[in-house]
């Protein structure tokens, strides 16, 4: 058993010589506004027999590395069933026109006195509106993007503010801004680095909750199938009100709101944690199941059901990698030996092992 041991934990020692992720260097490019288009390794371990900890890691990191070597898993033996088709994400312009914004290099809209065009180097779309609006003589009219299961999206706002929207989101955002206020509706997960303006706080309204702020960044995350409501604030201040009460926020500081409860709370926290989307990537700490598959339900466009109701609350920490396929992870989950995927159309049924 001691020979055993000793060779595994030598193939781990290697296999982490080879693939080393710079989680520092991942952070900054998101703080550079380099939106996930570098991702890298991929890492799940059960969060049970906490004295087994190093070697299911390691045994896990191994399978990892030769995760490019298999042909066929016992858990798919068709690759087809796990390609979902490519989806789109949605403009739809205050006057009802709808906007492909993947064919879009350079779209002027005279009715709206608007213009979005896009960076040839970064790929980045950027929105502007033609003229300053008074909040005397205009009617405030909205854009609509839709951002489907599967998808994120990334562009800028006409006051200069940086947003990235996750997946099933949904971002109202003005045609033209007011002079004295910047106002966007959100209903799911967002990224923001808000251009400062004084005279201008910039508000995101979420449901019955309100965040201000003058110019700062900070992630909100107000999907409502999720447990929680949170904010989280990477750089700056922000304001919250909810049902009445106001909190402020500082910078590594998370806003959390029970949504059966309504219980509150504001806690310190590692903002990467809260913010590794940006860069294609999932982590998570001692996370239940349930709320796993629930990310991954909405990065990779699948349906998961519970054979075993006991699966839901088993708890694993790692990190998932956006750009590996669906069937890797699964593969990975499965390696636990806890559980097991069978898959039926876009369905994934969970069973303990």
């Amino acid at each position: 058993m001691k020979n055993e041991l000793d060779y595994l934990i030598q193939r781990v020692c290697n296999s982490k010589k080879k693939k080393i992720y710079d989680e520092d260097a991942g952070w900054k490019k998101v703080q550079a506004r380099s939106f996930h288009k570098k991702r890298h390794s991929i890492f799940l371990l059960w969060s049970g027999y906490a004295a087994c900890a190093s070697i299911v890691l390691g045994g896990i990191l191994l399978v990892s590395n030769l995760l490019d070597h298999q042909t066929t898993t016992s858990l798919v033996q068709n690759e087809s069933q796990l390609t979902s088709q490519k989806t789109k994400v949605e403009l739809t312009l205050a006057n009802g026109k709808s906007v492909d914004l993947d064919d879009v290099n350079d779209l002027h809209e005279e009715e709206l006195g608007i213009s979005i065009t896009r960076d040839s180097v970064n790929n980045q779309l950027t929105y502007r509106s033609n003229e300053v609006s008074r909040p005397d003589s205009f009617e405030i009219r909205y854009n609509r993007l839709a951002v489907p299961k599967g998808a994120d999206f990334s562009f800028e706002l006409p006051d200069g503010t940086f947003v990235a929207v996750n997946s099933e989101s949904v971002l109202q955002f003005p045609v033209q801004f007011a002079v004295d206020n910047r106002t966007v509706y959100l209903d799911g997960e967002a990224y923001f680095e808000v251009t400062k303006n004084e005279k201008a706080p910039f508000k995101v309204i979420t449901g019955n909750r309100q965040i201000t702020v003058l110019g700062t960044k900070f992630n909100i995350s107000s999907y409502s199938d999720d447990p929680n409501w949170s904010t989280t604030l990477v750089e700056g201040k922000v304001s919250v009100s909810d049902n009445g009460k106001l909190h402020v926020l500082h910078p590594s500081e998370q806003y959390i709101a029970n949504n059966s409860t309504g219980i509150t709370e504001i806690k310190r926290v590692d903002v990467k944690l809260h913010t590794s989307w940006l860069h294609g990537k999932l982590h998570f700490k001692d996370c239940r199941m349930e709320d796993i598959t629930r990310k991954l339900e909405r990065w990779y466009d699948f349906t998961f059901i519970y054979q075993d109701e006991d699966c839901k609350d088993l708890k694993f920490r790692g990190v998932i990698d956006k750009d590996r396929s669906l069937k890797e992870t699964l593969f990975l989950l499965e390696e636990t030996k806890v559980i097991r995927f069978e898959i039926k159309d876009n369905v994934i049924t969970i069973r303990k092992r």
